[in-house]
This record gives C-alpha cells, sequence and structure tokens, in this order.
C-alpha cells in the first residue's frame, strides 16, 4: 500500500509512507515532487526484482507532477546502453561511473576527440539523484565569450544591443540537474573567473544585472587538452583547474582498446543497418581486416561515420573493402583488391591484425607469454610461436 496524505500541490509539504512486502521506509516528509520522485525508485526496485504486480499504484491526478517513466530510470540504473566495450579499460570506466555518479563532486573528464566524453558524462548524469532533473551539454569552444556568458548566466532586458527581453541562462534552467562543459579548455579567462566563483559559492550574477542568484548544479567538463600544461603557459587558472579535478577519468583512445572494435562494429551495423532498410548486413574477411588493424585517429566518432558510409555505399548484404574510405584501406590492399587477389588482400590484413592482437595482449599480460596466451584463449606453445613468426620480444616467459 502507499499512504500519501497532501496538504497540497506545488511543493507545498507532503507526508507519505511505503510499505510494501520485505521493503519499507520510515514516514516520507518532503515536497510533493520528492515524494514521488522516492515512488518511482521503489517501484523500479520492485521491477528490478521481478514482482512489479505487488507494487501500490501511483498516486493520480494533481498530487503526481510530471516525471520520466520508469524505462528511464532503469537506463540510468547501471545499465549503460550507450557505452559499449567489454575491454578491461572500458570496465575501468564503468566501474568509476558506478563509484562517483550518485554524488555532487565535480568531474574532469580528459580524452582525445571522439573517445565518449559526453556519452560518460551523461551516463554520471542518467545514474545520480539528479536523473530527473535537467542535463545540459555546452560546447566551449563553439560560442563566443558575450555569447556563452549570456547562454550560461542569463541576461536582462538592455544589457546589450539585441538584449530585448529577459532571458534564463543554463544555470538557471539546469537548477538541480547537471551540466556539461565540452572543450573547458577553451573557455576564455573571464568566464573562467565566473565559473569559479560558481564552484565555490554556488552563486552568480545575470548578464547587467547585480542581482545574486544561487543554483544547485553539478559540474562536469572535458577537455581533449592537457590542462596542466595549459596552466604553465598561463592559458588556464590553476585554481579552477583544482576545483574541476576532484574527481578524474582518463578515456583511452580506441586503438588502445582494439578488443572493443568488433563490438562497435556489430552496433553499428545493426543500428544504421535498420534505420536505412538493410538489416543483417555484415562484412566481409577483407573489410574487416583492415577495420580491426585501423588506428582510428578519430577514435569511435570515426568509426561510426566509416560504418554509415560502408552501409550507405553497399550494395547488397555484404560490405566489402572497396564500401570503405581510401584513407582507412592501406596502400598494399589497394593494389590487391581485385577479385583475383583476394587471399592476398585477406593474408595482409590479417597478418596486421594478429600482430597488433599479440603486442596488445603481452601489453596487459605484462610481457608474459603464459598470461597473454590465457588472455587470447590459446595454447602458450601457439601464443609463442606466433611471436616468432612476428619477431615479437616479450619481458617475461
Amino acid at each position: 500500500m502507499i499512504e500519501h496524505p497532501l496538504n497540497g500541490v506545488g511543493g507545498k509539504p507532503a507526508t507519505g509512507k511505503l510499505l510494501n512486502g520485505t521493503i519499507s521506509t520510515p514516514v516520507f516528509q518532503g515536497t510533493v515532487t520528492e515524494l514521488y520522485e522516492a515512488y518511482l525508485r521503489y517501484r523500479f526496485i520492485f521491477e528490478c526484482r521481478g514482482d512489479p504486480g505487488n507494487f501500490p499504484s501511483c498516486p493520480e491526478g494533481d498530487h503526481a507532477p510530471h516525471q520520466p517513466a520508469t524505462d528511464h530510470l532503469k537506463r540510468g540504473a547501471g545499465q549503460y546502453a550507450a557505452i559499449i566495450g567489454a575491454s578491461a579499460k572500458m570496465q575501468k570506466i564503468i566501474k568509476f561511473i558506478d563509484q562517483v555518479a550518485d554524488t555532487n563532486a565535480t568531474v574532469l573528464l580528459e580524452g582525445e576527440s571522439g573517445t565518449g566524453k559526453e556519452l560518460v558524462a551523461r551516463a554520471l548524469h542518467e545514474n545520480s539523484s539528479r536523473r530527473c532533473k535537467p542535463f545540459v551539454s555546452l560546447n566551449c569552444g563553439a560560442l563566443t565569450e558575450t555569447l556563452l556568458e549570456s547562454e550560461l548566466f542569463g541576461h536582462i532586458r538592455g544589457s546589450f544591443t539585441g538584449a530585448v527581453q529577459n532571458k534564463k541562462g543554463w544555470f538557471e534552467t539546469a537548477d538541480g540537474g547537471s551540466i556539461f562543459f565540452d572543450e573547458i579548455s577553451e573557455m576564455s579567462a573571464g568566464l573562467q573567473v565566473k565559473l569559479l566563483r560558481i564552484l565555490q559559492t554556488g552563486e552568480y550574477s545575470p548578464v547587467g544585472s547585480n542581482e545574486i542568484r544561487k543554483c544547485n548544479v553539478r559540474i562536469i567538463a572535458a577537455t581533449n587538452r592537457h590542462l596542466e600544461s595549459m596552466i604553465k603557459d598561463g592559458k588556464f587558472r590553476p585554481d579552477l583547474y583544482y576545483r574541476l579535478n576532484i574527481l578524474y577519468l582518463h578515456l583511452p583512445p580506441l586503438r588502445e582498446r582494439r578488443e572493443d572494435i568488433p563490438l562497435l562494429i556489430r552496433h553499428y551495423l545493426d543500428h544504421y543497418g535498420r534505420q536505412l532498410g538493410k538489416e543483417n548486413l555484415r562484412l566481409n574477411a577483407g573489410a574487416e581486416g583492415v577495420l580491426l588493424q585501423y588506428d582510428y585517429p578519430g577514435n569511435i566518432r570515426e568509426l561510426e561515420n566509416i560504418i554509415l558510409r560502408s552501409i550507405v555505399m553497399a550494395e547488397d548484404a555484404e560490405v566489402e573493402l572497396r564500401h570503405l574510405p581510401e584513407s582507412v584501406v592501406p596502400s598494399e590492399c589497394e593494389t590487391a583488391a581485385a577479385p583475383q587477389n583476394f587471399s592476398l588482400v585477406k593474408k595482409a590484413v590479417i597478418e596486421r591484425f594478429e600482430r597488433n592482437y599479440l603486442e596488445t595482449t603481452l601489453e596487459r599480460a605484462h610481457g608474459i607469454v603464459a598470461q597473454a596466451a590465457k588472455i587470447a584463449g590459446i595454447d602458450a606453445k601457439n601464443f609463442y610461436q606466433k611471436m616468432q613468426k612476428y619477431q615479437i620480444k616479450a619481458t617475461h616467459r
């Protein structure tokens, strides 16, 4: 059962009790919205236990403010559907999200362009108690200083040319939620000072106003540059860096987690195949070999674009080497791309893949051949023979 005697709506005090089976809570006291959020969370617990039928019905009518459905909570409960990867490095990232998501501490994400920094930021938000509040993503390099300041803090009428009416900023709109600052390294020195003030006091002023406003926003920042080097060059404030760098996560480039490439390829083949009406697409051996050994300087974003292009260019159910961008295909494959030389193409790309795989696996195993063979799932003798074939040396054996 659920008891929710309400004294009004619109944020007025409300009292409720949630009791059902083995789960119970003391008397709940808070606003109507907080009560409803608690209801959704408890319902999610019961759905995870496979017994949603015994959970009490939702408060109805004016007592129930509009909130996302429980499937949104499921996505935000450790299921990370948008983060694809089974490698040790990706499991470390998921563990980090689990540990720090439901805190208010600022997070600094560092990694090359296309490594998925915004996906991680969204996962941090959606797996926190802020998930029902807004998530705002801002690219600091895409807006001028004046425009970015107005977008962040809002402005009052007449504060500058074209300000014909008052406007809310993102800090006011996202109150209770999270703001993601992508390319934080591109933020001007003046805005760095104002952001530092918010991190220290939670206070800000709209453009053209002396009014002090408060906000409750979690800040997640990301950069593809080394901020400590920028501090030495006088291009980034050290005090802001230390405020942002409470929780730090490095996102590895795709070339450092090659074991995730097949999973990403399959995901994008399925995703864009359904969108374009070309389901059940597959890669032939030549195309697959090239994609497995390519270094992806643009990381996941580049891989996604390559797969999308290949699906568009494919005439039937198979993506071939000729459907890949020329920049991806090694020159030796281009000269051997005729059908009569298929075996040469296959041999070249498989050998390159085997060499890269052996070196990566040995690195993970700290040069211990027996451990590397175990990771690879092959006999240690065969693994060592392949090492001899490609003249790969290990520090231990």
